[in-house]
């Protein structure tokens, strides 16, 4: 996934750099915390210069919303038949992601400083590919009888995102078992019903 910045003239973008960048703004938050996870020392870490950060991503707070929500190496799971067990993995990769360092580090600086209409349209942009996988996933339980039609998939993975952040916020850590059949078991129950 990338940013949504429109593309600028010049050479295509590297992206070696980019997960580069990536990477060092999730370290930097993990170790220094929203406020000194600066543009300066994210280009530092990453070993490339500002404007190169600054063509990629027009803003920090861009950055870091990428850095925190965008692509961190869970790969989207393979839905198996099983729409059960299969929310039970997204919940285990949503939860695994929210409890991350850089996550409970940037988190609650993001919410703070996502104020306005843009900063809330990127952070749909960014998710846009996740969601769409997630409503796939249910568009084929649809498809295929295990669950009636009418289950509203924007509502029930804004259950998902939002259950896991705020438990791994408030909760993290520690043995996750029960809260992960927990969620998994009310998903299911609310796309079963048309929810």
């Amino acid at each position: 996934m990338t940013s949504d910045a429109s593309p600028r003239p010049g050479r295509p973008r590297d992206a070696d750099k980019d997960l580069a960048v990536l990477i060092a703004a999730r370290h930097l938050l993990a170790e220094v915390g929203y406020p000194q996870t600066t543009v300066v020392a994210i280009a530092k870490r990453a070993g490339v210069n500002t404007p190169a950060i600054y063509r990629r991503w027009p803003t920090r707070q861009a950055l870091l919303e990428e850095a925190i929500h965008g692509p961190g190496g869970h790969e989207l799971p393979t839905p198996t038949g099983d729409l059960r067990a299969d929310l039970a993995t997204w919940v285990r990769i949503f939860l695994a992601r929210a409890e991350s360092p850089a996550a409970r580090a940037g988190v609650p600086g993001l919410l703070a400083d996502s104020q306005t209409e843009e900063a809330r349209r990127r952070l749909l942009a960014i998710g846009a590919p996740v969601r769409k996988a997630f409503a796939e996933l249910l568009g084929g339980a649809v498809d295929d009888g295990r669950i009636p039609p009418g289950a509203d998939p924007d509502l029930l993975f804004e259950i998902l995102s939002g259950t896991t952040t705020f438990h791994a916020l408030v909760r993290g850590g520690g043995d996750s078992s029960p809260f992960v059949s927990a969620l998994a078991d009310a998903l299911h129950t609310m796309a079963a019903r048309g929810v």
